[in-house]
């Protein structure tokens, strides 16, 4: 009687969510649109003694602006071609068919929030909405108001009253409404804290979107570590990092999201095997993990190039720093607490969309249309004491196969030995 996976209405408020915190390229935009490093317009010259000097306009040459009611009966004219009547009906119709079941997802997530809102009697008010336009123009994308609502209406198609009304309101009010399940706890505070201080790995990244694609690569790199960035170039999903042999733009930090990639990037290319005593055996530089799960249809091999080394200045007792740590992690849990409480509105509303013919029950829980972060490391039989939960079944429908690179560390020598030898589920 389903046919919605909850990820299918929540695509709006994913792009709502991403919109007021993120957009983390918009200074990069804002350069391109606002036209920041183009040459300047050449001055206009003079007109010569001989050249006549230009008509000067008078006010009755301008033609005057006339308001337009537009059309709101459903058989009116919204438009005449020849004399022939394009009706607002068949307007409606058309748009109805080219993005009804989007701007309908929207309609639906905003009445959810506003229902949540007046159940909590809470409130999101114009001046709210327009403080937070102005924060995310400074500083989020780092130019005025104006600027930013110029770049949105450009760059995104997105009119100011749709930025206010489909991404700013609904963000605020899921703050509002997720606040109070913000819970930083002290093993919070260490995580994030060893995340912006600790030391971080550079890395090269090879993606590919089936598990088969990641045993052959590692194969391949078995026989010739030396070849991860020519793999990268010819075989690597990522397009940012293609091009660079899979060089990844930013170091990765301990306990950075998702966490299933960086507690595996450390695992394998820092810590290594903590029973092993011998130093020969601990990670170095040019090793290289096993294929790690990151989504449904999305597998990674990370090969360390370096580590840069912490700060070990920063002291987390000290209350400027402290203060940093928090606010860093309160974002983040803000963010997930945000994104939990619009699923559990999803899943206690009762939603009869005719439009597309699909219905849902009061209290029906809806499947995610994508792995949460329960996906484990692959070349990892132990990863679900990490945490909790299942392998996926994709994972589980057979044991791979993985070879031993040359390249890998002892660590990761262990788990491929033992993963050979672990039976199969079924």
């Amino acid at each position: 009687m389903v046919a919605w996976t909850r990820g299918r209405v929540s695509q709006a408020m994913l792009f709502t969510l991403a919109s007021v915190g993120a957009f983390d390229h918009s200074e990069a935009i804002a350069d391109g649109f606002l036209g920041r490093g183009k040459p300047a317009k050449k001055a206009e010259a003079a007109p010569s003694k001989d050249q006549a000097p230009p008509a000067a306009y008078k006010q009755d040459d301008v033609p005057k602006l006339e308001m337009t009611r537009i059309p709101v009966n459903p058989e009116d004219a919204i438009a005449t071609v020849n004399g022939q009547k394009i009706s607002r009906q068949q307007l409606a119709d058309e748009c109805v068919a080219r993005q009804g079941e989007e701007i309908l997802d929207t309609l639906i997530a905003r009445s959810l929030i506003d229902q949540a809102l007046r159940a909590k009697k809470l409130e999101v008010t114009a001046v709210e909405i327009d403080n937070e336009i102005e924060n995310v123009a400074q500083n989020v994308a780092h130019v005025g108001r104006e600027a930013w609502l110029r770049t949105l209406a450009k760059e995104r198609n997105i009119s100011p009253t749709q930025y206010a009304r489909d991404i700013i309101y609904p963000a605020l009010a899921l703050r509002k409404l997720a606040n109070n399940r913000v819970q930083i706890t002290a093993e919070d505070m260490r995580d994030s804290f060893e995340a912006q201080y600790g030391e971080k790995i550079r890395c090269r990244l090879i993606m590919v979107d089936k598990l088969p694609a990641a045993q052959g690569i590692w194969e391949e790199l078995r026989k010739n570590p030396g070849g991860f960035e020519k793999l990268a170039q010819e075989r690597s999903m990522d397009a940012g990092s293609r091009s660079l042999g899979g060089l990844l733009a930013e170091p990765i930090s301990r306990h950075a999201h998702p966490r299933n990639v960086s507690d595996a990037a450390f695992r394998q290319l820092v810590d290594g095997d903590t029973l092993d005593k011998d130093p020969s055996h601990k990670p170095k530089d040019g090793d290289f993990t096993g294929p790690i799960q990151v989504a449904e249809s999305t597998w990674i091999i990370l090969k360390r190039e370096g580590i840069i080394e912490g700060n070990k200045n920063a002291n987390p007792k000290d209350e400027r720093i402290r203060k940093n740590v928090y606010d860093m992690i309160y974002e983040v849990k803000l963010k997930e607490a945000m994104t939990t409480t619009f699923g559990d509105l999803m899943d206690s509303a009762s939603i009869d969309n005719k439009l597309t013919g699909h219905v849902k029950l009061a209290n029906e829980k809806l499947p995610d249309n994508q792995l949460d972060a329960n996906v484990q490391l692959m070349s990892d039989p132990s990863g679900a004491q990490d945490q909790a939960g299942a392998q996926p079944k994709a994972a589980q429908a057979n044991a791979p196969k993985l070879p031993t690179p040359a390249a890998a560390s002892a660590d990761v020598v262990n788990q491929v030995e033992s993963l050979k030898r672990a039976p199969v589920k079924r």
